[in-house]
C-alpha cells in the first residue's frame, strides 16, 4: 500500500499525457471519464484500506468529484450526440452542485483537522482570498452581472462558478497556512486542489477574453482538471490520509519566508490592478472604487494580523520572563531541603553586609550542623537520612524571623544569616531552634558577629571555626567566634 499510490500516480499521469493524443470525439470523453472515475475509485479504496479518520468525509469528497465527472459527461452527451450548445445547461447542475458539497465537506475537515483557535491564520487566510476575490470581481464576478445577453438564470450560474472557486480557494489558503501535519497526502491533496482551480480559472479567463485556447490548449486546460482527479485519487491510496482529517495542534509560528512572499503578493494585488487599468485605459480606471475599497480591506486586514503578531510576541515574551524567573528561582533552591542553596547564599551575605554597613546595625551569621549525621545514616539509611534533612530545614524555617535566611551549604551543614541583632540574639534564636529538631536528633553551631570590617569570607571563616570549637567541646551547643 506504501508503494501503491506512487504506481497510480505514475500510470494516470502518462494516461492524462495520453489525454493529448485523443480526437474531439467520443474517445475522449470516454479516456478523459475513465481517468476521473478512476481517481474517484482510488481515494475510496485507499480511505478504506488505509483506515483514515473521518473516512465518510472523504467517500464524500470522493461523491462530489464523481459528480462533477458525470456532469462532463452530461455535457459531452447534448454537445456531441445531441448537438446542442445550450447556457445554462443540464451539466451546470451537476458541477455547481457537486462544487457546493466540496465546500461543505472540505469546511467539515478544516474544522477536524484546525479546531484550535487560531485568528492568525484565519486573516492569513482572507488575505489570500480577497486578493483573488478582487480579481474575480474586476474580470469574472462584475462583467457576468452586466451581462445583457444573459438571462437571470445565466447571471446566476455565471457568478456562482467564480464564487464556489473563491470559497475553494479559501479553504485551500486555510489548509496551507494552518499549520499541522505536512505528510504526503496532504501535499497530494493541495497539489490536487491547485490543479483543479488553475484549471477552472484559466478557462473562466480565457472565455472573459475570448481567446481561442484551439484543440491543444483546451486538452491543456482539461489536463488540470484531469490531473486534479490524479491527485485526488493518489492522496486517497498514501498512508498519510489516515491522519489528514485528525486534529492537530495549531502551533504560534513565525513567519517563513514562503509565506511572507506570499501575503506581499496578496497585498500588492490591488496597486498592481490599479496600475494595469490605468497603463491600458489611458489613466482611466474603470473599477476605482472596487479597487480603492480593496486597499482599504487589505490594509485592515494587515494591520489585524500585525496585531495578532504583537500579542503573539508579548505572550512568548512574558512566557519567557517567567520562564526565566522559574529557572533563576530553581537555580537557587535546594534541590532536597527548598531552602536557599549555596549560591544563594553567597549572593546574599555580601548583601546583607552591605546593608549593615549603609544602616550600621549588627548582623551575626551562625553555621549549624547535625550532630553523627554520618552514623544517623549508616543506622536508618540514605532515604532516613534525607527525610532528616528536609524536616530539620522545615522546622527551623518556621522558627525563624521574617528577615533571616537559612540556607543548606552543603551536606548536613547550614548557614543562618541574622540581620539587625548580635551574639545575644542568635543564641536565643539557635536555643529556639534546638528543641525543634526532628527525630531526637541534636546540632551544634559556630556564630560570629560582623565588625563591620571584615569581608564575607572572614566572617564565615570565623563562624566556621567557632561550629569545630562547638562540636570539640562535646556538640550540642553553640559557640561563639572570637573577634578575628
Amino acid at each position: 500500500m506504501r508503494s501503491l499510490w506512487r504506481w497510480y500516480l505514475v500510470i494516470l499521469v502518462v494516461a492524462v499525457l495520453g489525454y493529448f493524443r485523443t480526437p474531439d470525439t467520443w474517445l475522449q470523453t470516454i479516456v478523459y471519464d475513465s481517468i476521473a472515475v478512476s481517481g474517484v475509485i482510488a481515494m475510496v479504496v485507499g480511505v478504506r484500506r488505509n483506515r483514515a479518520a473521518a473516512a465518510h468525509l472523504w467517500i464524500m469528497f470522493a461523491g462530489c468529484k464523481l459528480l462533477a465527472a458525470c456532469g462532463d459527461f452530461v455535457y459531452a452527451w447534448y454537445a456531441r450526440y445531441l448537438d446542442l450548445s445550450l447556457y445554462p445547461a443540464p451539466a451546470d447542475g451537476f458541477y455547481l452542485v457537486a462544487g457546493a458539497c466540496e465546500v461543505a465537506v472540505l469546511v467539515s475537515i478544516l474544522r477536524r483537522r484546525l479546531p484550535a483557535h487560531d485568528p492568525g491564520g484565519v486573516i492569513e487566510a482572507v488575505i489570500i482570498t480577497g486578493s483573488v476575490s478582487l480579481i474575480a470581481w474586476v474580470y469574472l464576478l462584475k462583467p457576468a452581472t452586466q451581462d445583457d445577453e444573459l438571462t437571470v438564470v445565466g447571471r446566476i450560474v455565471a457568478i456562482s462558478y467564480p464564487i464556489l472557486d473563491l470559497l475553494l480557494f479559501m479553504l485551500l489558503a486555510r489548509m496551507l497556512v494552518g499549520g499541522g501535519m505536512r505528510n504526503g497526502a496532504f501535499r497530494l491533496l493541495a497539489c490536487g486542489m491547485m490543479s483543479y482551480l488553475a484549471a477552472d480559472y484559466a478557462w473562466a479567463f480565457t472565455d472573459h477574453f475570448q481567446f481561442d485556447a484551439g484543440t491543444f490548449g483546451s486538452h491543456l486546460l482539461d489536463s488540470g482538471y484531469l490531473l486534479a482527479f490524479v491527485l485526488y485519487g493518489a492522496a486517497g491510496l498514501h498512508p498519510g490520509i489516515r491522519d489528514l482529517a485528525a486534529p492537530v495542534q495549531v502551533i504560534e509560528r513565525g513567519f517563513s519566508r514562503w509565506r511572507l512572499a506570499l501575503l506581499t503578493a496578496a497585498t500588492m494585488t490591488a496597486p498592481v490592478l490599479l496600475a494595469a487599468q490605468a497603463w491600458f485605459d489611458d489613466n482611466h480606471v474603470p473599477d476605482a472604487q472596487a479597487i480603492a475599497g480593496g486597499c482599504v480591506v487589505m490594509f485592515l486586514l494587515v494591520v489585524a494580523r500585525m496585531t495578532v503578531l504583537i500579542r503573539q510576541v508579548e505572550r512568548q515574551a512574558s512566557k519567557l520572563e517567567s520562564q526565566a524567573e522559574e529557572l533563576t528561582e530553581l537555580a537557587q533552591r535546594d534541590t532536597l531541603t527548598g531552602l536557599a542553596n549555596r549560591r544563594a547564599w553567597e549572593q546574599a551575605l555580601p548583601l546583607a553586609l552591605d546593608h549593615a554597613r549603609r544602616d550600621g546595625t549588627l548582623l551575626a551569621l551562625a553555621v549549624i550542623d547535625l550532630d553523627h549525621f554520618k552514623r544517623f545514616n549508616d543506622r536508618h539509611g540514605h532515604q532516613a537520612g534525607d527525610r532528616l534533612l528536609k524536616e530539620a530545614a522545615a522546622a527551623w524555617a518556621s522558627g525563624l524571623r521574617a528577615g533571616d535566611l537559612l540556607a543548606r551549604y552543603g551536606g548536613e551543614e547550614f548557614a543562618l544569616i541574622i540581620p539587625s541583632g548580635g551574639s545575644a540574639l542568635a543564641g536565643e534564636l539557635l536555643d529556639r531552634l534546638r528543641p525543634l529538631t526532628p527525630s531526637g536528633q541534636t546540632f551544634s553551631a559556630g556564630v560570629a558577629v560582623w565588625d563591620g570590617q571584615e569581608s564575607s569570607e572572614a566572617l564565615f571563616a570565623r563562624a566556621d571555626a567557632a561550629l569545630y570549637e562547638a562540636k570539640g567541646a562535646g556538640r550540642n551547643r553553640v559557640a561563639l567566634a572570637s573577634i578575628g
